[in-house]
């Protein structure tokens, strides 16, 4: 059975277009963790050609979304706890630094976007308005990942960002938390606004190791939910 609808558009990059239906699809578990995906299945439904998806897969599989197997495809990672963490850690490690940077050289014209993404953040937030929350918390985060006008860090950023917002959309489902993370936002912009390297630093760390926790809370939870949900099964099961 197809999980994917055919494009009806060719933009002129047609692969980061396909990377996003899958992403999609991932999000929204039409492709299940554990689905093998192919190149031939993929481009039949989403009518477009092998070669966008190729490349689409192994983008995805460099960001560690999709785990190769060997042949023209691969299949959608497992997560688990371990791989979650070692994701953020990697976050951190880019995020703090460009935190630091951005207060490090005081241009509060370069802190302009930033602001304005983490402050439409924190309205939606207070609005109760999921989707655009998790739309202007990517934009925050990206957005100050090019403010540093590093190119390099910047791809990394929003690689691990992407892996990461991925998993999160997917296994984390909408949560009271959203206003004090866009309240994180502002509380790291202030501190790159006065100038506190450190103070950015520190809090973009608080607020990923924050979203951290969320998340393997959550994930742990529903694993013990699901392995209940299969006990209670095998138990009925068992009693005629």
């Amino acid at each position: 059975m197809a999980v994917l609808e055919p494009l009806a558009s060719r933009p002129t990059s047609l692969t980061e277009i396909v990377q996003e239906a899958i992403r999609d699809a991932i999000v929204s578990r039409r492709l299940s963790p554990g689905d093998r995906v192919t190149e031939a299945a993929l481009a039949k439904q989403l009518n477009v050609s092998k070669t966008p998806v190729r490349e689409a897969l192994l983008k995805l599989e460099y960001i560690g979304l999709i785990e190769s197997d060997g042949g023209r495809g691969g299949r959608i990672i497992r997560p688990t706890r371990e791989s979650i963490r070692a994701a953020y850690e990697v976050r951190m490690g880019l995020e703090t630094q460009a935190a630091r940077q951005l207060a490090q050289r005081g241009d509060a014209e370069l802190l302009t976007q930033p602001r304005l993404t983490a402050e439409a953040c924190l309205n939606a937030a207070e609005a109760d308005d999921h989707a655009g929350f998790r739309d202007y918390d990517r934009q925050f985060h990206l957005a100050m990942a090019e403010a540093t006008g590093n190119p390099l860090l910047s791809r990394f950023i929003r690689d691990s960002f992407d892996l990461t917002w991925t998993l999160r959309d997917r296994d984390v489902p909408v949560t009271d938390d959203s206003v004090d993370c866009a309240r994180q936002h502002l509380d790291i912009m202030e501190a790159m606004e006065s100038g506190g390297a450190q103070a950015a630093e520190d809090g973009m760390r608080r607020h990923l190791e924050y979203v951290l926790d969320l998340v393997i809370s959550t994930f742990e939870r529903q694993l013990a939910q699901a392995a209940g949900f299969s006990l209670d099964v095998q138990a009925s099961s068992s009693n005629p």
